[in-house]
């Protein structure tokens, strides 16, 4: 894929966190809604996860599993930095106000950059690969929106304020995928282990951060179903490379 029409298409699935915020800003989301938005969210990574995974282990299946435990490390450290909420159920306390309103944000944008790692990397492996991550996480990033929208909002945030925050926040997704892409293309040998390290942060997101996040808000069985259903479309319609 051109790495013109991968900034374009990015561009477009971040622009997707504009409606999502949106929604969040209605009251509804403030309960429930945020516990199934984050879980549609984890299962939509979840299932991207399975596909990077696949596609690296064809390639290289030890540097992959190797890329895999330095992007869990990454996002570790990234949850390290001075002003980040430190879980998820940080972001989405309604009920209370974060340590600042910078960290709310810093939090979605360092998140955003290990997915752009994923898109970025997908990129390079397959340019189908890459169009259907795509489309999947323009679908994650309006419930990514939301989760975002809704805790903005319930701290008096107008809803269209929110709204540019959620997208300014996403734009490091279109970014690292670029940069990633442009890496690749110079250092083709990298490639199993980007892979690995988009699989990684994803699964460490999911873990550490989507999932407690999510239980808090609606309970595990309903949140299992979810995520399962959600993870299984998208590894099913991703295929097996």
């Amino acid at each position: 894929m051109h790495p013109g029409t991968l900034l374009a298409l990015s561009l477009a699935a971040a622009l997707a966190a504009a409606p999502g915020s949106l929604l969040g800003s209605r009251p509804w989301m403030a309960s429930q809604g945020v516990g199934w938005a984050t879980a549609t969210a984890a299962g939509f990574m979840l299932g991207i996860g399975y596909v990077l995974l696949s596609t690296g282990q064809a390639i290289g299946p030890a540097t992959t599993l190797l890329g895999a435990a330095v992007g869990v490390g990454l996002m570790r450290v990234a949850d390290g930095v001075p002003g980040a909420p430190r879980s998820g159920s940080d972001i989405a306390r309604v009920s209370a106000p974060p340590p600042t309103a910078f960290g709310l944000i810093l939090g979605t944008t360092l998140h955003s950059a290990a997915e752009g790692l994923a898109i970025g990397a997908a990129a390079a492996a397959e340019s189908s690969l890459a169009a259907y991550l795509l489309l999947t996480f323009a679908i994650h990033n309006v419930s990514e929106g939301a989760v975002l929208g809704a805790a903005l909002t319930a701290r008096q945030w107008r809803a269209g304020a929110a709204a540019v925050r959620a997208v300014l926040a996403r734009s490091t997704q279109p970014l690292t995928a670029v940069a990633t892409l442009l890496l690749l293309r110079a250092a083709p040998p990298l490639l199993p282990w980007c892979l690995g390290a988009g699989f990684g942060a994803l699964f460490y997101l999911i873990v550490a951060e989507l999932l407690p996040q999510s239980y808090r808000y609606v309970g595990r069985t309903g949140i299992a179903l979810v995520v399962s259903l959600a993870a299984g479309m998208v590894a099913l319609m991703g295929g097996t490379p």
